[in-house]
């Protein structure tokens, strides 16, 4: 949990340091439309690399066998498909953002991953400047380390980065995919490539 004071302090630290930017840039940072800017700029980038400052979120662990229900089998693939997430380039501090596919392949324990903690597990690796090679890594170094005991992870991400969108090169048609793969993904070639179908068979035309 974030101290409120430290938060505070930071917002108004950073709202300074944006009007400076503005300035040195030639606004005019009286001017109506732009007075209340630098504070939201420096509440948006707070906001945008709060994974820099949290632990990251548990990924909960589910097996079927203690509700009374059939046990997951190990060996299964699961496939968690078009997770979005959004991110800032380390490099220009511009945004990057797209979707990452996550698939696994259930351990001896028989256990999974709850869904939603895959997102947030995504989201919290992309709250800071980050590159979308490491962020695919991360997600995958986590859910191979976590209770689940995954006998292998493959993560996929596909995404758009404003750093070449707008500036540089500008090419508004390029996407960055960057693909980790851990444990029998890494050295199972047909079980790779079957989660990969998986992954493709609702992503053909774009993998965003």
């Amino acid at each position: 949990m974030e101290k409120i004071e430290y938060k505070e302090k930071a917002i108004e630290e950073i709202s300074v340091r944006v009007k400076e930017i503005l300035e040195l840039l030639g606004e005019d940072v009286n001017r109506e439309g732009l007075r209340e800017t630098p504070t939201r700029v420096a509440k948006a980038l707070y906001e945008m690399t709060s994974g820099l400052r949290t632990e990251p979120p548990e990924i909960k662990v589910f097996k079927l066998s203690e509700t009374g229900d059939v046990e997951y089998e190990e060996d299964q693939l699961i496939v968690a498909k078009d997770v979005g997430f959004s991110s800032l380039c380390e490099h220009h501090l511009l945004p990057f953002i797209g979707k990452v596919h996550i698939a696994y392949v259930v351990g001896k324990g028989g256990k999974v991953a709850g869904f939603s903690k895959l997102i947030r597990i995504t989201n919290y690796y992309a709250s800071r400047p980050q590159i979308q090679e490491r962020l695919v890594s991360q997600i995958a170094d986590a859910l191979m380390n976590s209770d689940v005991e995954p006998k292998g992870v493959l993560v996929i991400g596909s995404g758009v980065h404003m750093c070449s969108f707008v500036r540089g090169v500008k090419d508004r048609e390029a996407n960055l995919v960057s693909i980790a793969t851990r444990g029998v993904l890494k050295t199972n070639r047909s079980l790779r490539n079957q989660a990969m179908r998986l992954i493709e068979s609702s992503t053909k035309q774009n993998l965003l």
